[in-house]
């Protein structure tokens, strides 16, 4: 029995004949509506053949009978000196050919088909038991039927007469048009109604990246308007929920600063006969309150405001390290291979590297080195320490806001770092990996690509 096994994105990818099947809607949909077509369609030929046959066979056997008897009738009648030229203008005129049964001795008949079968019956009704019926002898195509005129027994051949069914051709014909026709019409009506769950999907994908989806229309078959209606008032109520604590959290962090401000300056004014070293862990401390509220800033702040323009990554890259290098921290940095140009946020990608190059800071061991690149028509970005690194069953964890992992990298932080990355990479259609980096440490890894976040993103 056919199973299912977790694809990349946590679905079920079907095993066995079911991993043949389309995996779109619109796929199954038009399969199941062909497969329904072609068997509607082949028991309706089926069933209008069968019922069909008795009736040509009655009126072939009908015109083969009137034939006979017209032939044997007008060869009685005939002169004896003129029957050669009667049977001469028969043959050329009608294409009735005349041969004695002596010379053209019946063979094995081979199968039969329903329809030939029905004009055998009707021709020994009209005929007689004993008439002989047979199809394309002697390589003679035609009707062949015996008849007794006297003494003497004849083979008469009817070509134009009714012999194999061979309409076979005509009826494929006619039903691979039909079939066409429908399979045609019906791709129309599911594409219709498959238009508005596409774009459902597709919204629910932006959705997904950090983008805000515009108001689908609230049309098609009810349950797929339900469902539409249903997803647009989710959507605010997102919207609304995260204005609500963008909203919070900036004027939660406006309110502190201020205070904080106060507080610095009037540590630093205090007299120099107080403790420099408790007065500079003051300061310190104030300075990581101060980094943590601009966390919760950079995570609340919108980058889908930031238009993207076409950007050195390779200057970007190397103005914000030498930042770090004018502190005195060790950092290197290699963009020898990057691309010339690329459609980026410049400030978004500037916070998305300076939140991973704090972190390797923080929580990694030197020697710290960022890369930038192209590869395969990306973007590569790297940021390389030699830390603890994170463990491949937390990555995804970590990624979440607020999520610390303490015991692997050490404490501290506010768990938005990472959280931070991701959304600014899902918005540039982007993609971030933690891997282990060869020899120890961690190795943070972004792909973006040269031509800009698409539409929407």
């Amino acid at each position: 029995m056919a199973s299912a096994v977790p694809d990349a994105v946590g679905g079920r990818r079907p095993t066995g004949w079911r991993r043949h099947l389309p995996d779109t809607m619109f796929g199954r949909t038009m399969l199941l509506i062909a497969a329904l077509i072609a068997l509607g369609h082949y028991t309706w030929v089926s069933v209008t053949e069968r019922l069909d046959t008795p009736v040509r066979a009655y009126w072939a056997a009908h015109e083969a009978v009137s034939i006979v008897n017209l032939t044997r009738a007008a060869l009685l009648a005939s002169h004896v000196n003129r029957r050669l030229m009667l049977l001469a203008e028969l043959s050329q005129s009608e294409s009735i050919q005349l041969y004695p049964l002596e010379m053209l001795p019946m063979e094995g008949e081979p199968h039969l088909t329903r329809l030939q079968q029905g004009i055998v019956e009707e021709l020994r009704k009209e005929l007689g038991p004993t008439t002989l019926v047979g199809f394309d002898r002697h390589n003679i195509n035609g009707l062949w039927v015996s008849f007794d005129m006297g003494p003497d027994r004849y083979w008469l051949v009817i070509p134009r007469a009714p012999t194999r069914d061979d309409r076979s051709l005509v009826w494929a014909g006619w039903s691979a048009l039909v079939m066409l026709l429908s399979i045609l019409g019906a791709a129309l009506i599911v594409r219709r109604l498959n238009q508005p769950l596409a774009n459902l999907a597709s919204a629910a994908q932006r959705l997904a990246a950090g983008a805000k989806p515009g108001r689908l229309q609230e049309d098609g078959p009810q349950e797929i308007a339900t469902v539409t209606r249903t997803f647009n008032s989710m959507t605010r109520n997102l919207e609304r929920a995260e204005n609500d604590r963008a909203m919070l959290l900036a004027g939660v962090s406006h309110d502190l600063r201020t205070p904080l401000t106060r507080l610095r300056l009037g540590i630093e004014m205090l007299p120099d006969n107080v403790d420099p070293h408790g007065r500079q862990a003051m300061i310190e401390d104030i300075e990581d309150i101060n980094a943590i509220i601009g966390q919760f800033l950079d995570f609340v702040r919108d980058e889908n405001s930031e238009q993207p323009t076409r950007v050195d990554p390779a200057g970007l890259v190397e103005s914000l390290v030498n930042r770090y290098v004018e502190k005195g921290l060790e950092l290197q940095v290699d963009t020898r291979t990057a691309p010339r140009k690329a459609m980026l946020r410049p400030l978004a990608v500037r916070r998305l590297l300076q939140n991973l190059i704090d972190n390797a800071i923080r929580y990694g061991k030197p020697p710290l080195l960022v890369t930038a690149r192209e590869e395969d028509d990306q973007l590569l970005l790297e940021v390389l320490d030699r830390g603890p690194g994170i463990p491949q069953e937390a990555v995804e964890r970590v990624l979440q806001p607020f999520t610390r992992l303490d015991m692997a990298r050490g404490g501290g932080g506010t768990g938005l770092g990472l959280a931070i990355v991701d959304r600014i990479v899902r918005q540039h259609g982007g993609r971030l990996s933690l891997d282990p980096r060869e020899g120890g440490g961690l190795a943070a890894r972004i792909r973006l690509p040269l031509d800009g976040p698409q539409s929407g993103s």
